[in-house]
C-alpha cells in the first residue's frame, strides 16, 4: 500500500474516533432473521468467512441468537458464493482461541460441521465487563498468526484467497489487546493498524456493534465508534443490534448476502 494512503487511514481511523464517524446512520435495529437472500445466486463469487465472536457474558442473548440461526447462515453462504466458500470461527475473551480455522475444499461438509460444532459450544462467561481482545481477534485472523509466544489458543494459518473475503466482528466492547484495558494512544492504533493490513489483503471488516452498558449507566460511545471505523474504513458493514443482543444472526445474515461490502461491484 502507498504510504500516502496509509496516511489517510491513520487521519480517518483519528477522526472517526473524535467524531463520531459522521455518515450514515447504522443499518437499522435488527429484530428478526430474514430468510429470504436477495439477487442471484453465486453473487459474491468465492467467499472466505471468519466470524470473531466475543463470548464473554454479555454476548449471551447474541450467541445464542446465532445459535438458533446457524443452519440459515450456512445455507445462506453456501447461496450466495455458489458453493465455493471456506469458513473459520476465532472467539475471543481477554485471550483468542481459533475454533476453526480459515482452509480446506470449498464446500466441505466437515468444514461446515466443524463450524456448527464450535458454535454450538460456545458459551458466554466472564469477562468481567472490561475491554476484550477483539483487536487482536481481528490481527489473528488478517495476520495468520499462530499461538506461538501469544495469549490465543490454536493456528490460524488459513490463506484469504476469495473473490470476497469477510470478516465478522460480533462485540459490545471496546478493544484492549490482552490486558483488559482500553489505553488511548494504544489500542486504538492498534485498532487501525488492523484496519490498515485488512486493507492490504483486501479483506473487508465488518462490524456487529451490541450496545450493551455493562456496568455503566449507557454504553460507552467509543465502542461504536471503532466499530464503525473498521467497517467504513475497509468497505465493509457497520450494524448495530438490540440492546439484549438480538438480532445479531440477522446482522450476520445480511452482511453475508451483501458479500461483506456496503455496495455490491
Amino acid at each position: 500500500m502507498k504510504p500516502v494512503i496509509r496516511v489517510c487511514i491513520a487521519v480517518c481511523f483519528g477522526l472517526a474516533l473524535l467524531s463520531g464517524m459522521a455518515g450514515p446512520p447504522p443499518i437499522r435495529s435488527f429484530a428478526a432473521l430474514e430468510t429470504t437472500p436477495t439477487g442471484r445466486e453465486g453473487k459474491c463469487g468465492a467467499v472466505d468467512l471468519v466470524i470473531a465472536m466475543d463470548t464473554t457474558h454479555s454476548m449471551a442473548t447474541a450467541i445464542r441468537d446465532v445459535k438458533r440461526e446457524m443452519v440459515h447462515l450456512l445455507d445462506l453462504t453456501k447461496f450466495v458464493s455458489g458453493g465455493d466458500y471456506r469458513l473459520g470461527l476465532i472467539s475471543f475473551k481477554d485471550r483468542i482461541t481459533v475454533e476453526v480455522d480459515l482452509g480446506g475444499t470449498p464446500d466441505n461438509p466437515d468444514t461446515a460441521e466443524a463450524i456448527s460444532w464450535s458454535i454450538r459450544r460456545l458459551t458466554a462467561e466472564g469477562g468481567n465487563g472490561g475491554p476484550e481482545a477483539s483487536d487482536e481477534a481481528l490481527h489473528t485472523a488478517v495476520a495468520n498468526l499462530t499461538a506461538e509466544n501469544r495469549p490465543q489458543d490454536g493456528d490460524f494459518t488459513g490463506v484469504w484467497e476469495a473473490r470476497s473475503r469477510i470478516l465478522v466482528l460480533v462485540t459490545d466492547n471496546l478493544p484492549g489487546g490482552f490486558d483488559d484495558q482500553f489505553d488511548e494512544g494504544v489500542d486504538d492504533l492498534n485498532a487501525r493498524d488492523v484496519t490498515t493490513l485488512a486493507l492490504d489483503k483486501d479483506i473487508r471488516i465488518s462490524s456487529v456493534y451490541i450496545p450493551t452498558s455493562g456496568f455503566e449507566m449507557s454504553p460507552d460511545p467509543r465502542v461504536e465508534q471503532i466499530m464503525r471505523a473498521y467497517a467504513q474504513l475497509t468497505g465493509g458493514v457497520f450494524a448495530i443490534t438490540q440492546t439484549s443482543g438480538l438480532g445479531a444472526a440477522e446482522a450476520i445474515a445480511d452482511i453475508i448476502n451483501r458479500c461483506g461490502s456496503r455496495a455490491l461491484s
